[in-house]
Parts: structure tokens; C-alpha cells; sequence
């Protein structure tokens, strides 16, 4: 739907995603110095936006991520962290997402979740989601198990996922096929990927008739640099709204619930929903429903199976040093280089005579080539004060 305003209806949920700085907290006095600095910002969102509905925030907005202190930060559902959210989003009467990492694990001397909260306008918990693929080999959280869904603002039903868990098709259909009709992403994404995260964003829209909203963080800790880009993308794949690498930024758009609705009803030929489990319905009434790909077979009735088959294709260790078989090697060298044309250092691009070392010839031809054009990729950086 078109954009540009600050305001929302009772058919179109008000949503702003947050640039947020990376916080570096050395102590939990830190973290909730930090959380005081969130509760800051959905005021003044609430206030710049009187439409706003929901505010998302990324994915380690609330602990950071130390390196080696990130363990003393864990916290709990009923946490402090958990409480001033809470009342924010009652005084401020908006719904809030927010990253708890981590959330303490059941199990004591288990490592904690990485884990998404959705908060309501009263100050309720609505969702709580576990970050089912932790971004490997770097963060230590476990991992959760399942995807989750829920009411939000005006019905909109709300699916999380964080950050690397968009790169798995399957958590996404996974969590539209419960009902999603807005696919929330919070997300710690880093330099250099920064393209493939927005194509993401605006494919998993587009392949699940879903808008897609995305809060990344900005700034550099004690380890990474983040390149922001929060971004909200219609259900047809066409960015709704985005920020740039702006620190603290925020952007906002409206989303048709009415839209929404009316496509996954009355669209065909794009509806992938309806047509995943309804293959060739032009030719047979209802199609087909079964499943036709063999991977998810085995994945579902023989999980090992399918891992085999998965470390066939890549490795069979967690570490790739430790994975069997021998790494490929590299064509080698060029005929050219082994003649000793192109070889840095010497001079012309070869020996002054045009021999190498070993005693074989140069090429007539290639010795005048390099002398005469200086060898314009500079490889050989002292040819342009000898020619």
C-alpha cells in the first residue's frame, strides 16, 4: 500500500524497525543502563509516530554480544531487562520486540538461548521464540526448536525469526504455514553481507506471501561492524520502507491487513502457498498434496539419513580441519610465470637477458611484450623505471 505518513487505521498496522547502536556492556549495570536508553526510544517513536503499533528491535540490541563476557549477562523471562520492557510498552501503549542474549537455559550448566520476545500493549508477554540456528561457529546459544506465532496489534498474526535463521527457507515457510502474516526478523548482521541480507529480506516476502520486517544493528563493538539497513518489505517483495547505516535511525510503514488477506485468497498463479500443496490443480482438482522432495522425506523419517547425505556434499566434521579427504588444490602457475616473464623483480619483467634461473629461454616474443608494455598489471614493480 502507498507510504509516507505517520499515522495508521484501523486496517493498517503502524510498524517501525530500529537502527540501534550496538550497546558494549562491561557489567549488568550496563545492560539496564542500556535498556533505559530502548525504553528512550519507543517514547520518542511513539511520539514521532502516533500510528505506531509495534516497534521492533534487532537481535542483541539489549546485552550486546562480548566476547567473553557475554555468559554473565543472562537473564530471564521474568529478568529485570523483561520488566522494564514491559512497562514501557504499557505507558507507552505500543507492542515491542525485543532480544534477550541470552535467556538462562532450563537445564543449569547448559549454555543460554538466544531468544525474541514479543511484549503487548499491556505490558503482557505474547511470544517468546529461541533462535533455532545460532550463527556458527561464533555464538554459543542453544538451540531452540521450534518456530512460534502469535496475535499482535489489530490481529496481525507475527512470526519471529532471528538474524541467520532467514537464510533457512524452511523456518520461514514453516512459520507462515502457522499463520504469519508479518515474518519479523531481528538480526545482529555484520560487514560484508550486507546485499545478500536485503535480498533475503525481500525473497522470503515474496516466496511467502508475507511482509517482512527487519531491525539490524549499526556501529562497531569489541568485535564487528554492522551495517544497519532496517527495512520493511510487502508481501509482493517490494521494499515498503528502509534505513540506511544511520545509527539509531528508525523507519516506519503501514501494513494492509485487508491486502494482506484479500492476495493469499484471490491471487493464483503467485499464490505459493496454496499452489505448494496443490500441484497441478489445472490438471486434476486439488492437485497433489504429497510431498515430492525426497530430502524432506528423509529428513523427517530418517534425520540421519538426511544428515549423511547433507555431509556427503559438505564435510562430515564440525571442524573443517577435522573433516575426512583432501582439500582441492589449486591449478598451478601459468606457463607464462614459469618462464620467468611476469615474475616481480627482475628486471624488464624478466632477467635482463630473458633467461631464468634453471637456464631456460624466455619467449622472444613475451620478453619484447613485457618490456614494451611495462607489463600494465604491475605484477613486475620494477619495470616502469626500466623501460
Amino acid at each position: 500500500m502507498p507510504q509516507g505518513s505517520i499515522s495508521s487505521s484501523k486496517d493498517a498496522v503502524g510498524v517501525a524497525v530500529v537502527n540501534y547502536k550496538v550497546p558494549i556492556c562491561e557489567s549488568h549495570e550496563d545492560v539496564l543502563k542500556n535498556c533505559e536508553k530502548i525504553v528512550a526510544k519507543i517514547k520518542g517513536a511513539k511520539a514521532g509516530y502516533p500510528g505506531l503499533d509495534l516497534i521492533i528491535f534487532p537481535e542483541y540490541s539489549t546485552q550486546g554480544f562480548h566476547p567473553t563476557k557475554w555468559n554473565e549477562f543472562t537473564t530471564t523471562l521474568d529478568g529485570p531487562e523483561m520488566q522494564i520492557f514491559k512497562q514501557a510498552c504499557k505507558e507507552y501503549e505500543v507492542w515491542g520486540i525485543f532480544s534477550l542474549t541470552g535467556e538462562k537455559h532450563e537445564t543449569e550448566g547448559v549454555n543460554p538461548y538466544n531468544t525474541l520476545v514479543l511484549i503487548n500493549d499491556q505490558g503482557e508477554l505474547a511470544l517468546k521464540y529461541r533462535k533455532i540456528f545460532p550463527w556458527v561457529p561464533k555464538e554459543p546459544w542453544t538451540a531452540g526448536h521450534e518456530t512460534a506465532v502469535a496475535e499482535g496489534p489489530k490481529g496481525l498474526v507475527i512470526g519471529a525469526t532471528i538474524c541467520y535463521d532467514c537464510n533457512i527457507p524452511e523456518i520461514c515457510r514453516d512459520t507462515v504455514m502457522k499463520g504469519a502474516e508479518l515474518l519479523v526478523r531481528i538480526q545482529g548482521y555484520m560487514y560484508p553481507s550486507l546485499e545478500q541480507q536485503r535480498m533475503v529480506s525481500k525473497i522470503r516476502a515474496w516466496e511467502n506471501n508475507v511482509y517482512v520486517a527487519v531491525a539490524n544493528m549499526t556501529g562497531s563493538d569489541l568485535v564487528y561492524s554492522y551495517f544497519g539497513h532496517s527495512n520493511i518489505v510487502d508481501f509482493d517483495g517490494h521494499v515498503l520502507a528502509e534505513a540506511t547505516s544511520d545509527e539509531d535511525a528508525v523507519t516506519y510503514a503501514t501494513l494492509s491487513l485487508t491486502a494482506i488477506r484479500d492476495a493469499r485468497k484471490h491471487w493464483t498463479a503467485e499464490n505459493h502457498l496454496y499452489n505448494i500443496v496443490h500441484r497441478g490443480y489445472t490438471s486434476e482438482p486439488k492437485g497433489h498434496a504429497a510431498c515430492p522432495f525426497d530430502f524432506y522425506k528423509n529428513w523427517v523419517n530418517a534425520p540421519e539419513v538426511a544428515r549423511k547425505n547433507a555431509e556427503l556434499l559438505t564435510r562430515d566434521a564440525d571442524d573443517p580441519k577435522e573433516a575426512s579427504g583432501e582439500d582441492v588444490l589449486p591449478p598451478p602457475q601459468s606457463k607464462l610465470w614459469a618462464v620467468g616473464a611476469t615474475a616481480p623483480g627482475k628486471a624488464n619483467g624478466t632477467h635482463a637477458n630473458g633467461i631464468q634461473e634453471n637456464g631456460i629461454q624466455a619467449p622472444a616474443d613475451v620478453s619484447k611484450k613485457v618490456a614494451a608494455n611495462g607489463h600494465a598489471n604491475g605484477v613486475a614493480n620494477g619495470v616502469a623505471n626500466g623501460i
